[in-house]
């Protein structure tokens, strides 16, 4: 029976990192919508810092908050060459 288990420790070892993937850096959808709206400026005080213990809490999602700024950014500056 040891041996099972020892067969079966080996085959999730191999897989282990796959299946932690980049599923666990994306925040849930809540939270995006909610990092969106930080980004965008529109979340009272108490939101912010809610989101900003979020952060903490989770640094990975700090990544795309960055690429929502600069989709933010690339938009504006967009409009600025086109008015």
């Amino acid at each position: 029976m040891g041996s099972s288990f020892e067969i079966l420790t080996r085959f999730l070892d191999r897989f282990g990192p796959e299946v932690e993937g980049r599923a666990l850096d994306d925040p849930p959808d809540d939270v995006k919508r909610k990092l969106r709206a930080l980004a965008r400026g529109e979340l009272t005080e108490a939101e912010r810092e809610e989101m900003v213990q979020l952060l903490r809490d989770n640094p990975r999602w700090t990544s795309f908050l960055a690429e929502e700024v600069k989709s933010l950014r690339s938009k504006s500056e967009a409009g600025k060459k086109n008015p």
